[in-house]
């Protein structure tokens, strides 16, 4: 190979090589740190155009003046994003399920990419082929899953430059797509308070775990009733506390963990109904330990079955929507339980705050999205503009 060692400027000691097929070329050398030995870590670059050297002399050195510089590793960003969904042991099973389901779409068309060599470019052009045609059989993708899908890939950018994996993040100043606005509860997703009170007295003489669905009509989710044990039940007291989740990672995966948020783990006291209800059930269930031979433990769940096997997340939603069929009424899901139980304490004249303390969650979320008023509300409120519009 011969070299023609003209430099292009004395700023910038690029020099240009000719190989012996004629190939152009252009290459720097510079001291990008310390060896393990202690010795110093001298490399060559080389690139196909002046300009590209250029930009990446300017570049790398800076880098290296600056401590940001990241040399030889070359990792897949599918590599550093399973490194970091490793590394989250802080997170709960639905949320790492989540995780996982966003990275596919990192994974499809980022991964086999360094992820030294990702820019906010590539990143950019990502986020806008997901919002076209992302989605299955190059269906347009809803953007709370692409915002999803881009919060994660931040996350794992940020991972690899805090382990110096990169210099810098390329997803960092990324725009997400713009939310669309909040759904709010409407008189369609819930029931009126003579229809939930309908349904309770039709599962009250239908269901031997009728008491269960007591507690999802007062608004207690669906992971904390079928994660509820009778350790947690206190009749005496007449109290119950959410200590626990039982919720469905796959179809066939199914998981005990810590309540939702912080906010979710609360001690609730219990009104009559549900009191003798709660009873009920578990004196029904010592009935059925005997029969079946089996020993009584108070860590045993309140929504089980007969033979004290716990009921599974799926399938209590599954006897919910069959009861609602069979009793005639308007079909909801069995989320909107809980809605309903919101917007009846609001209408009720409880105070917001009471109401998300009562269920566990931010008391933003109860105006925000569950709270309503009933048309027989509504109605009063016309009234009463009315009356003042007539007497003033």
């Amino acid at each position: 190979m011969s070299t023609t060692s003209n430099r292009t400027r004395r700023a910038e000691p690029i020099n240009r090589r000719v190989s012996t097929n004629g190939t152009v070329s252009y290459e720097f050398r510079l001291d990008v740190g310390a060896r393990a030995d202690g010795g110093r870590d001298r490399r060559r670059f080389t690139f196909a155009t002046l300009a590209e050297a250029r930009r990446e002399f300017r570049r790398i050195s800076t880098e290296v003046s600056t401590g940001r510089y990241v040399a030889g590793a070359r990792t897949t960003v599918a590599e550093v994003a399973a490194d970091w969904l490793d590394s989250r042991r802080d997170i709960r099973e639905n949320t790492r399920r989540n995780y996982s389901d966003a990275l596919l779409y990192v994974t499809r068309e980022l991964g086999d990419l360094q992820i030294q060599a990702l820019t906010q470019r590539h990143v950019d052009a990502w986020v806008t082929g997901l919002l076209a045609n992302g989605g299955r059989d190059g269906r347009t993708l809803e953007p709370g899953t692409v915002r999803l899908a881009l919060a994660v890939l931040k996350m794992v950018t940020k991972y690899g430059a805090r382990q110096g994996i990169i210099a810098r993040d390329p997803a960092e100043y990324v725009v997400s797509p713009k939310a669309k606005p909040t759904n709010r509860v409407t008189a369609q997703d819930i029931w009126t308070p003579l229809e939930m009170m309908k349904f309770i007295r039709f599962v009250r003489e239908e269901h031997r775990l009728w008491a269960c669905y007591l507690l999802s009509a007062y608004g207690l989710r669906r992971s904390e009733v079928c994660g509820l044990r009778w350790s947690d039940v206190d009749l005496e007291a007449e109290t119950l506390s959410i200590e626990q989740g039982f919720v469905e990672v796959t179809g066939q995966h199914h998981v005990v963990g810590a309540p939702k948020t912080e906010r979710s783990r609360r001690t609730l006291p219990l009104p009559e109904d549900l009191t003798e209800a709660l009873r009920d059930l578990r004196a029904r269930q010592r009935r059925e330990s005997l029969a079946y031979g089996i020993g009584w433990e108070d860590d045993r769940h309140v929504c089980s079955n007969e033979d004290g096997t716990v009921v599974l997340p799926r399938t209590y939603s599954r006897q919910f929507a069959a009861m609602v069929k069979t009793a005639g009424l308007r079909p909801i899901i069995l989320r909107n339980l809980r809605h309903t139980s919101v917007s009846v304490m609001l209408h009720d004249g409880v105070p917001p705050s009471t109401v998300a303390a009562w269920h566990g969650h931010d008391v933003r979320m109860s105006t925000a999205v569950y709270g309503r008023t009933y048309d027989a509300g509504l109605k009063i409120a016309a009234g009463a503009l009315g009356r003042t519009a007539a007497t003033g």
